[in-house]
């Protein structure tokens, strides 16, 4: 009987390494269906903020998070925002967990939260969760780009 278990269990062994599930894992699959390591987006510091509402062009900033999942959503619509509005206008990304002190400064209480500014650097709207590219466009249009 003894027998018969140590050799079911090299017959196992066996199998999970041809299969690809024995010593480690992944032995066997292909890199790229292999699990990668999940990269957190990177964010906006305040300094950078600053520095964009002086520059005297209209800014976008996206007070979120990398951890909330409508953020996560939003950030492909505001790289081809971003891409778009190139030199004209900044696009910009803020943790609000990684930057609580500018989440109060500017009175963020939900996430995400998109502020505009104009040129002067003045708020000219915001509004809370995720929004579509075209209507994103049109407002930074009407806070100043051309």
């Amino acid at each position: 009987m003894n027998k018969r278990v140590n050799i079911f269990r090299k017959i196992l062994l066996l199998l999970g390494i041809f299969m690809g599930i024995g010593f480690g894992g992944m032995i066997g699959y292909p890199q790229h269906l292999q699990a990668q390591p999940v990269l957190e987006p990177s964010t906006n510091t305040g300094e950078e903020l600053k520095k964009a509402l002086l520059e005297g062009k209209p800014v976008l900033v996206d007070f979120g998070s990398n951890k909330c999942i409508p953020c996560r959503q939003l950030r492909p619509i505001l790289k081809e925002v971003a891409q778009e509005f190139s030199g004209k206008a900044h696009v910009l990304i803020i943790d609000v967990f990684q930057h609580q002190g500018l989440a109060r400064e500017y009175r963020i209480n939900l996430i995400p939260t998109l502020v505009f500014f104009d040129a002067r650097g003045k708020e000219t709207f915001r509004r809370s969760g995720v929004w579509d590219k075209t209507s994103i466009a049109k407002k930074l249009k009407d806070a100043g780009t051309i």
